[in-house]
């Protein structure tokens, strides 16, 4: 099992991101942007879950943007349980209603004389404009004359016309909101010094641009403890048609990680929904291959013997001791130095979350067992993860 937990992350989320870019329509993409570069900021804006692009030149209509913007807002984690409507033409059972009175109570769109919002109209350049200015924090006040002049001006000094060619009139397509969603993500919010973008996982390269892989990163969620004769698919919450999976840090199929899960008894797994990926670790079938450097994943089941604390905090531990159980743990475990003639194993606890679950507030005590997922250094052992099995 002695592969790099580093190369693992990294090359998972490579491919995970390149799984999720081959899957989208053909790019039809403005002279001034090469393809790679619009695959690139697409696929941010899809992982985001601010949109989805279905027709990359099909027009925008003003409910649809509504939706986009309440997306890419901390809005869209508290969105009411009951649709209601404020326009007389949104009816309160319409699937843009609720998205459609957060918009226009934030100010970032405006109705219309007669109560009316004209939801399926299309929404301009203009519209946009004002819109993501506002989620930005800019107000009426920051802007003197022509206000939408002052504002589209506003815009370009901040550089949220990148690969946006339109006048104030003009309609904005499925493509022209990826290049605005996502020029709003690297932008700096008024009067601070995060971009907008670290609303949503976001993160600048060196280069000034988003990395589609750390939202990968920040998204995996895990780790499940599925037994044998439990479901591996149904224990992540999507679909295993076209998942990206991932057997202890190599490309592999669900197949591979059911016979795996039978032979060993169980399986943990992380996954990431927007991608569709699932990476499974099991003790069985890893490369052999010699160990060096830091970070190897290893995976161990056993028996809390003991929790250890400092003399000077009897309030958060720092190390457990495993009676490790060979037969289902690392294949190379039995041979480790690390471990005492009883079988015992000292692993370090090193995270708050992990300190937690092994003090006298968390419930995991002594004469517990549990699964362990390890990085390796040596002959130090250190848990990433925890399971109470």
């Amino acid at each position: 099992m002695n592969k790099k937990f580093q190369s693992h992350r990294y090359a998972a989320g490579f491919l995970a991101v390149t799984t999720v870019i081959s899957q989208l329509n053909p790019i039809i993409a403005y002279a001034n942007i090469s393809a790679s570069d619009f695959n690139m900021r697409n696929n941010v804006v899809n992982l985001t879950g601010i949109m989805e692009v279905s027709n990359n030149m099909g027009q925008v209509t003003r409910g649809d943007f509504a939706r986009m913007l309440v997306n890419a807002s901390s809005f869209r984690e508290n969105l009411p349980l009951s649709n209601s409507s404020v326009f007389a033409d949104v009816p309160a059972g319409s699937p843009n209603a609720v998205y459609i009175k957060i918009a226009a109570s934030q100010g970032w769109m405006t109705g219309f004389l007669g109560g009316l919002f004209k939801p399926e109209e299309k929404v301009t350049y203009k519209d946009g404009v004002k819109a993501v200015l506002t989620l930005l924090e800019y107000g009426d006040g920051d802007f003197t004359g022509d206000v939408s002049s002052s504002r589209i001006s506003k815009f370009q000094f901040l550089e949220l016309n990148e690969n946006l060619n339109r006048e104030a009139d003009e309609v904005l397509n499925q493509t022209d909101c990826v290049n605005l969603f996502y020029n709003l993500l690297k932008t700096k919010k008024k009067d601070t010094a995060d971009i907008y973008g670290k609303l949503l996982n976001c993160e600048l390269n060196s280069d000034g641009e988003i990395n589609p892989i750390s939202i990968l990163k920040d998204e995996r969620k895990g780790p499940i403890l599925v037994r044998k004769g439990f479901s591996v698919i149904q224990s992540v919450p999507f679909s295993s048609e076209k998942a990206n999976v991932f057997l202890n840090g190599t490309a592999s199929t669900l197949a591979a990680v059911k016979a795996s899960q039978k032979a060993t008894g169980f399986v943990v797994l992380y996954y990431n929904v927007k991608s569709k990926t699932i990476w499974a670790y099991t003790t069985d079938g890893w490369d052999k291959e010699t160990l060096t450097g830091e970070n190897a994943y290893v995976l161990l089941m056993g028996e809390v013997k003991n929790i250890y604390y400092r003399s000077t905090d009897v309030i958060t531990p720092t190390s457990i001791r495993l009676e490790v159980d060979t037969s289902n743990s690392d294949s190379d475990i039995s041979d480790s130095e690390a471990m005492d003639g009883n079988g015992y194993l000292s692993i370090n606890l090193d995270s708050s979350k992990l300190q937690y679950l092994f003090s006298i507030y968390g419930k995991v005590t002594v004469g517990d067992k549990v699964v362990i997922v390890c990085s390796k250094n040596g002959t130090a052992y250190t848990a990433v993860d925890a399971i109470d099995y």
